[in-house]
């Protein structure tokens, strides 16, 4: 877990806050100690207690964690769920959203999220990059909206159980969530989809694993191409060399002249 992520949640859902607990799935041992030492310290700095840590030792799979994640609460407990990913920066705004959109038995929310473009593209005129919280910005230039993205959701314990959670035997990365996306859309609860202003997709680098099946392997690389600039800022770079000769004529000409 990066850093800059518990120091979000601390000033988020503790300071803003104050009502979540959080529900750490971690797959393997690496690193474990670090996670373990990070949330020790932000209990001893904050008296923050509400968070449970339970580690895997598997294989990762997203939809696996996330469904581990949901089960590990008493049945009794109807908790409301946000699943969401470290790379997922949002609001207290976003929280209360969550709260109002989801209601046990009757919907669930879908928000729709601003994913950030690669910022080494948006801000490679400037020196340096600028901090991420001013990164934060919704315009064609910096982001998209992810529209086909379904990973983050809020939605009751009990809907998520009765549904059926996550597709149990896929491995790895995605399509665990359009599954439960579709059964839902398939079922009797009101699914509410709508841009969210306070929920953003931090860029990062994207690898797609040769070991991936094919229509995995070919949807990572069309969401990583997806997330690395908008149409005209790859186009930019991918017709560099035509724009420069371009350039160096019209120089060359205006001198003449």
């Amino acid at each position: 877990m990066p850093p800059f992520v518990l120091s979000w949640f601390r000033e988020v859902c503790i300071k803003q806050d104050g009502r979540v607990h959080l529900t750490v799935v971690y797959f393997g041992r690496d690193q474990i100690d670090q996670v373990k030492a990070m949330m020790d310290q932000t209990t001893r700095e904050t008296r923050f207690r509400s968070f449970t840590l339970i580690q895997l030792n598997e294989e990762f799979s997203r939809g696996r964690g996330l469904e581990v994640g949901a089960r590990a609460w008493r049945r009794s407990q109807n908790v409301l769920l946000f699943f969401c990913d470290v790379d997922i920066h949002f609001t207290a705004d976003f929280l209360t959203s969550c709260r109002l959109n989801a209601e046990p038995g009757k919907k669930v929310y879908y928000p729709v999220l601003f994913s950030q473009y690669n910022p080494s593209i948006i801000y490679r005129n400037d020196t340096l990059l600028p901090p991420v919280q001013q990164q934060l910005v919704m315009r064609k230039e910096t982001g998209f909206w992810r529209d086909f993205g379904f990973g983050m959701t809020c939605q009751y314990r009990s809907d998520f159980i009765n549904i059926g959670g996550f597709d149990r035997s896929i491995k790895g990365w995605g399509l665990e969530d359009v599954h439960l996306y579709r059964k839902y859309l398939h079922s009797k609860l009101m699914v509410i989809r709508s841009p969210s202003r306070s929920l953003f997709h931090l860029w990062h680098e994207k690898k797609c694993a040769d070991e991936l099946p094919p229509d995995k392997y070919k949807m990572c690389m069309q969401t990583k191409a997806m997330s690395e600039a908008s149409h005209g800022q790859l186009g930019e770079l991918f017709f560099k060399r035509e724009i420069e000769l371009h350039l160096n004529s019209q120089k060359q000409t205006n001198k003449g002249a």
